[in-house]
């Protein structure tokens, strides 16, 4: 098979969760495959309370502190580069059907500030309880029957303060920018990862979302700095380096994977944006170099 991207399973949960106390034991026994590139099918969640960690999360380091909440999305490709010695806190695993469409909409459009959420006050409070009180439920095997459907309800709240945390971050962030602004740049991202192989320019979406043209572009670069095309591009781009890295396909399977018939231009656009050609940019990873960061 060309296809050699990893995908791990959630193994080993309980009604589509699984939660582990992070500790110098649990990363030693585990880190011999979280520390190699793979996809996971499902969600990752990290708490540290004490230490920090080192991550690579599609070609981008990820620094994880103390009292800070990462989310890892199913299809991320990731690897643990480091964690400090004494380093602990909680790692949950989600079955991706136990995000609901309202939650999985506010959780992925609002990541345009990146995975983590730092802590503090009250929320770290709520988290370190939560995450705590869910662990001790998913081995309290006093439940009976009643375990399973125990763990499946406790994900809930979980889940949902996590959607609300990273909306927050966003409008932090976004606080200068109309509420009209922000859901038109939530909306234009998510159909931008929907269709991008297929719809490749701007004024596709402009169509798309029933918007003018300039209308939508003044939006997207007055919220995120950023020209429309600039998404289009990095997600086509994002997927092209994760298939030359992670498979064995040739240059023009990739193109046309990602919504290029004319290999020749994908290449160029691809030397483009990532300052390397697609194919010494597979080089450079197998060598052992790291690749072009975008």
């Amino acid at each position: 098979m060309k296809d050699q991207i990893p995908i791990l399973p959630l193994k080993e949960n309980i009604a589509g969760v699984r939660i582990d106390r992070i500790s110098d034991s649990f990363i030693a026994a585990r880190f011999e495959d979280i520390g190699q590139p793979h996809r996971n099918d499902h969600y990752v969640v990290i708490l540290l309370t004490a230490g920090n960690a080192e991550l690579q999360v599609d070609f981008r380091k990820v620094e994880v502190v103390r009292n800070s909440l990462l989310l890892l999305l199913p299809g991320n490709i990731q690897r643990a580069v480091r964690f400090n010695d004494n380093s602990s806190g909680y790692i949950l695993f989600l079955d991706a059907k136990l995000i609901d469409e309202p939650a999985g909409f506010m959780i992925e459009s609002s990541l345009f500030n990146g995975p983590l959420v730092p802590l503090s006050g009250p929320d770290l409070e709520w988290f370190t309880q939560y995450f705590e009180l869910l662990l001790r439920t998913y081995h309290d095997y006093s439940l009976g029957s009643l375990h399973r459907g125990a763990v499946n309800a406790f994900a809930t709240p979980g889940i949902y303060k996590m959607a609300a945390g990273f909306q927050a971050n966003a409008k932090h962030a976004a606080r200068q920018h109309s509420p009209r602004s922000i859901e038109v740049t939530r909306r234009f991202k998510q159909l931008v990862r929907k269709h991008y192989k297929e719809l490749k320019k701007p004024s596709d979406y402009a169509q798309l979302m029933r918007f003018s043209m300039s209308y939508l572009s003044d939006t997207i670069k007055a919220v995120t700095g950023f020209t429309a095309s600039y998404f289009i591009q990095q997600d086509m781009l994002r997927e092209a380096q994760r298939l030359l890295c992670y498979t064995n396909l040739s240059i023009k399977e990739i193109a046309s994977h990602v919504g290029y018939d004319d290999a020749r231009y994908f290449n160029r656009l691809f030397s483009k944006l990532a300052h390397e050609s697609p194919g010494q940019f597979r080089e450079h990873f197998k060598s052992g170099i790291t690749p072009a960061l975008t």
